[in-house]
């Protein structure tokens, strides 16, 4: 967990324009309009202190779970040393979660760079996605997902953090040995799919290379439809490879569901789209 590669990276983003240079100033992701945060703390499960004002979490990302103890809260001290100096800036995305946290997004720049003036705050999903640091999660919906599955690319494609397919091994094996400790525990995967098949209403993705009860995915025919319209009937899906993020069920990897057109992602094209 690289938290100066965030920051390089970030940089990178606001210098190339990558983060901001087509972003209306109407959309939420870009950093016009913003109120000013004073960060106090980061606690272990994400949640952001400010020294006034509401409570926040960093929205549309997938913060370690209770499972992974040291990688969370390695990366909240991270995050809070590496902000510190920093103009911190954020928007609300959703009413407060029922903790009371309000899901926002977060700005930052640099106030004593020589370039501060000349370069835009940039995002920090993007950031941290990009870092590898974690991965992206459908929360909030629109041009913004787009754009942060676009910035993820690039770390699927130089296998960082997350993406790193020893980790990837790691998980899933954690959640076969004892799938009922992991229930609930959201997940984000690269899988390849073998074969779809529907049974009445649902749909079933087997992945490839799964030994039997391994993992496959169920959809419903609202979500086939979602992807069909898209350009993703389910005969396009077989031998894809995909960014697929689902919530482990109590059963495992063998009942996991798929829920939504927007939780999967086909990897080329994401690919293909971070290299414009």
């Amino acid at each position: 967990m690289c938290i100066p590669l965030l920051f390089a990276g970030a940089a990178l983003l606001a210098s190339s324009g990558l983060a901001h240079a087509q972003i209306p100033a109407s959309r939420a992701c870009a950093p016009e309009g913003a109120l000013p945060a004073d960060v106090q703390r980061i606690e272990p499960d994400g949640t952001i202190m400010l020294k006034e004002g509401p409570t926040l979490r960093l929205a549309n990302i997938v913060w370690p779970d209770h499972l992974e103890p040291n990688l969370r809260a390695k990366l909240a001290k991270g995050l809070v040393e590496s902000l510190q100096g920093q103009r911190v800036s954020w928007k609300a995305v959703a009413p407060p979660d029922r903790w009371g946290a309000i899901p926002a997004f977060i700005f930052v720049q640099e106030p004593d760079s020589p370039s501060a003036a000349a370069l835009p705050p940039f995002w920090l999903q993007a950031g941290m996605v990009e870092a590898g640091l974690v991965p992206a999660w459908p929360e909030i919906i629109g041009g913004c997902w787009d754009e942060l599955v676009t910035h993820e690319a690039v770390a699927i494609d130089q296998r960082r953090g997350h993406w790193a397919p020893r980790l990837q091994s790691r998980r899933l094996a954690g959640i076969e040995a004892d799938p009922s400790r992991q229930a609930g525990r959201r997940m984000a995967v690269i899988w390849t799919v073998s074969e779809v098949r529907r049974w009445r209403e649902i749909f079933f993705l087997n992945i490839r290379n799964a030994a039997r009860g391994g993992p496959a995915l169920s959809a419903s025919a609202a979500t086939i439809s979602a992807l069909t319209r898209r350009g993703l009937p389910p005969e396009s899906l077989v031998n894809l490879r995909l960014v697929v993020r689902f919530i482990v069920a109590r059963e495992g990897l063998s009942r996991s569901r798929l829920e939504s057109a927007d939780h999967l992602t086909e990897l080329e094209k994401a690919g293909a789209a971070s290299q414009r």
